[in-house]
């Protein structure tokens, strides 16, 4: 029921940003309605479809570099997440992995003409496997981006919220609620390693914020991230681990465990001592570089 906090009035705001702010902030912003989910998103280029999902707080506005690079070689798509940014759920929506998950594989299919590689960060990362076991036919590879195993994910969770607020339905709500503009500089100074990257995600992030964005964390860390792993199937796709190594949250994050259910033999874990949390924004040139490198090597087996 806590969850409702985060999509009452749902229709009315989705409209509104279909005709606000967050439709005009850049000339190739788009919308999509996909399992009940209003999706904002950004597309650039042709060829093989890559997703990233942006990673909250931070909105699509960050991903300017990024699309003008990828669109080279690929049809590039960055889209919000459910609840955060300015994508906006259905007021039924309760943000379980798993229906979350079939949401996102709907937008994948309305948005992609053939599998897309992949590119979620960090939490999502989780549902990007997901979404490759269960839909395989929709998803070519996988570039996982700060994600650990589930595990390793909840022990990162519970360092987030030390005090267990936003674990606690309806006050984690209201707390995320009061908390966001002032947490948002604070998460992104922990979290990025370039430190020249950082004023521009902190600007990103306050604009979306104070122009209604959504930072739905705390249903995210009740709902979607539950203490107890789901029953996730293996993945036969090739899959990327990437780690910016200068993420303090996630210092004790055990990297190794990115591939426990990656069953290709090319899949491979790479880290980059100085980036952080947003190695794909961080330094778009070298870790597009690599991902590149990775389809072009994976893509005949």
């Amino acid at each position: 029921m806590a969850a409702r906090l985060d999509t009452i009035g749902s229709g009315k705001r989705a409209r509104a940003f279909r005709e606000g702010w967050p439709s005009r902030t850049r000339e190739d912003i788009a919308f999509v309605e996909a399992g009940g989910v209003t999706f904002r998103y950004r597309a650039a280029g042709y060829g093989r479809p890559i997703i990233f999902a942006a990673d909250p707080p931070v909105t699509l506005e960050a991903y300017d570099r990024l699309l003008e690079i990828y669109s080279a070689d690929f049809r590039a798509i960055v889209f919000e997440l459910p609840a955060m940014g300015f994508s906006v759920p259905g007021f039924w929506q309760d943000f379980r992995f798993f229906q979350a998950n079939d949401t996102i594989a709907e937008f994948i299919r309305l948005i992609a003409e053939e599998p897309a590689i992949l590119a979620f960060s960090c939490v999502a990362g989780l549902g990007a496997l997901d979404i490759a076991g269960r839909y395989p036919s929709r998803v070519s590879h996988l570039v996982q981006i700060q994600t650990p195993s589930w595990p390793e994910e909840i022990r990162w969770k519970m360092a987030r919220d030390p005090k267990n607020i936003l674990a606690k339905p309806f006050l984690g709500q209201i707390a995320m609620r009061k908390l966001a503009l002032a947490r948002a500089p604070l998460w992104l100074k922990l979290a990025v390693g370039q430190q020249e990257a950082l004023t521009g995600l902190c600007g990103c992030a306050t604009d979306a914020l104070h122009h209604g964005g959504a930072w739905a964390m705390a249903t995210a860390f009740q709902n979607y991230l539950p203490d107890k792993e789901p029953a996730m199937k293996r993945v036969s796709q090739p899959a990327l681990a990437i780690w910016g190594n200068s993420d303090g949250s996630h210092r004790a994050t055990d990297r190794q465990s990115s591939l426990w259910l990656c069953d290709h033999p090319a899949s491979r874990i790479a880290e980059y001592e100085d980036l952080g949390h947003f190695p794909e924004l961080e330094d778009v040139e070298r870790i597009y570089a690599d991902i590149r490198a990775f389809i072009t090597d994976t893509s005949a087996d």
